[in-house]
């Protein structure tokens, strides 16, 4: 008897024991079903139970998982112009851009038995995920003007993270949205060329603005510079003029100190200052005592020659 118990009972007790107990491993998450019908999660990891035969399991991941949506042409108000800064009755006239936007974002399974009723499996998931996603996404994007865009794109892409996160709170489907970032923003072909040609004249105009910023500031520092040069150049001549005059004054005031002390020499001294200039090079002129008073110049006398 026991041993038919063994054949026939044992191998059977295994499989049910194989069969009442599950595993949840770290990345997994679990929901149990019963006869179809969802009864209960597991979210941790370790070893579970269920009625054998009567209950099945269906694991989903736990971890974060990537959307990347497709590109999606969305229409913009244009790019700014440049050249109507401050004019927004310019910049209203903008005709409108379509622009293909790529965007991607990451999300993940945050109720499992939620998910499980409301959405079922993954695919369906990135289903649900493009039309919520693109139709945020385009919803703040359309309003802006390129040039914001591209500025301020984590900005933008802040608040659609803010509007997905309410629309998946209000739906309650067990799916949780962390981020969204844009990958790549793009013209249509068809007018890339018109975009091209007028980023290049903002340009153009941009550089002739700066280049006549520069020209007014080189003629302003050029001013300042003549206008320094010319004060010093007066202040020197005027110390120059001042120097010499005191040298002028103290010379003369030497030189009459110098006649008071000593006329008869005084009068030597210019006689001989004097008469190289009055004669010339080319003449020749002796003076003597012998024919005094004819070489008497500036009143000498003759003994003062002695």
């Amino acid at each position: 008897m026991t041993r038919y118990f063994k054949i026939l009972f044992l191998p059977i007790l295994i499989l049910i024991g194989l069969n009442s107990f599950f595993i949840v491993n770290e990345f997994q998450q679990a929901i149990v079903l019963q006869f179809g019908r969802p009864i209960s999660s597991k979210t941790t990891a370790g070893l579970a139970f269920k009625l054998p035969f009567l209950q099945n399991v269906i694991k989903f991941d736990k971890r974060i998982l990537e959307w990347d949506g497709d590109a999606t042409e969305v229409p913009t108000k244009g790019m700014l112009d440049k050249r109507a800064s401050g004019n927004s009755v310019q910049k209203e006239k903008q005709e409108t851009t379509n622009i293909f936007i790529d965007t991607f974002a990451r999300w993940r399974i945050s109720d499992p038995l939620k998910f499980y009723i409301s959405v079922n499996n993954e695919i369906q998931a990135q289903s649900r995920l493009d039309g919520i996603l693109d139709g945020k996404i385009r919803d703040k994007i359309a309003p802006q003007y390129i040039d914001d865009i591209v500025i301020n794109s984590d900005q933008i892409m802040r608040e659609a993270l803010d509007a997905i996160t309410d629309e998946f709170e209000s739906l309650d489907i067990g799916i949780e949205v962390l981020g969204i970032e844009i990958k790549r923003l793009t013209f249509n072909d068809k007018i890339m060329p018109q975009v091209f040609d007028r980023m290049a004249s903002e340009q153009e105009a941009e550089a002739a603005k700066f280049e006549g910023q520069g020209k007014a500031k080189r003629s302003e520092i050029l001013g300042i510079i003549d206008r320094e040069v010319d004060l010093i150049i007066s202040t020197a001549n005027r110390d120059a003029k001042v120097i010499e005059g005191i040298a002028d004054s103290t010379a003369a005031a030497t030189y009459a100190r110098a006649y008071k002390k000593d006329t008869e020499f005084y009068e030597l001294w210019k006689t001989f200052d004097v008469l190289p200039e009055a004669m010339g090079t080319k003449s020749n002129l002796w003076l003597s005592t012998q024919n005094y008073p004819n070489s008497n110049i500036f009143g000498i006398r003759p003994d003062v020659l002695k």
